[in-house]
């Protein structure tokens, strides 16, 4: 199935086009550029694999955990996309994507994977991918919490599974090195990716399900400043 898929949820999205057991992908670069650069990342991807935008069949987004304007871009677009060409449309759970990516490079067994996202404020969205063998990618997310960085940390029960973007922060260093017993991934599986999201949105299709690009909203991990300043 010809899908194209967003990720636009931290800092350095992607964007990436499947098709068979093929694959191309683009960086977005920094956040700021998102918008700017993934209609054409889209069609770079799609181009590689001998395809353009239109021929799409699946579009898949990363609909949260991430950035208030970052979501906005990517939800957007693949929203537009999917009404323009009349292809089928999938939010995709970055947790679900992160406990998949983590789940399979580090050969962990099916068990809660904590995951974290960097909130800023010195605050994560901390949340658990939990087992689900009814789930298509085989992972639900929990409930997420805003916690400051360190409570987070020390709350984590000795040799739990931890993962997620928030592991990359500076300030995350020292305090992992002070917990040697958390399990962590490598590096490469900690983040959601355009590739991966778009692997989970096969699942889903294939299990039958898919989103309402009328309906499709994004997941955000606070409200927006506007919406702060007003409440």
């Amino acid at each position: 199935m010809k899908t194209l898929a967003i990720d636009t949820s931290l800092a350095a999205g992607s964007a990436a086009a499947l098709d068979g057991d093929r694959l191309a992908t683009r960086p977005l670069g920094a956040a700021g550029e998102h918008a700017r650069l993934v209609a054409a990342a889209l069609a770079e991807a799609a181009a590689e694999l001998g395809w353009r935008p239109r021929d799409v069949e699946l579009v898949a987004v990363v609909r949260g955990p991430g950035s208030f304007t970052g979501l906005r871009v990517g939800v957007a677009t693949a929203k537009g996309l999917a009404w323009a060409t009349g292809a089928r449309l999938v939010g995709v759970s970055g947790v679900e994507v992160v406990a998949r990516l983590a789940h399979a490079a580090a050969g962990w067994p099916d068990a809660p994977i904590h995951v974290a996202y960097d909130a800023g404020r010195g605050e994560v969205f901390a949340t658990t991918a939990l087992p689900a063998p009814t789930s298509p990618s085989g992972w639900t997310a929990g409930p997420g919490s805003l916690v400051p960085l360190a409570d987070w940390v020390d709350a984590l029960a000795p040799g739990a599974l931890v993962a997620g973007p928030a592991l990359a922060l500076d300030a995350c260093g020292p305090l992992l090195a002070a917990r040697p017993d958390l399990q962590l991934p490598p590096p490469g599986a900690r983040t959601p990716t355009a590739a991966a999201a778009g692997a989970v949105a096969l699942l889903h299709v294939a299990a039958g399900s898919h989103d309402d690009p009328f309906t499709l909203v994004p997941d955000y991990m606070r409200p927006s400043y506007a919406d702060e300043r007003r409440s």
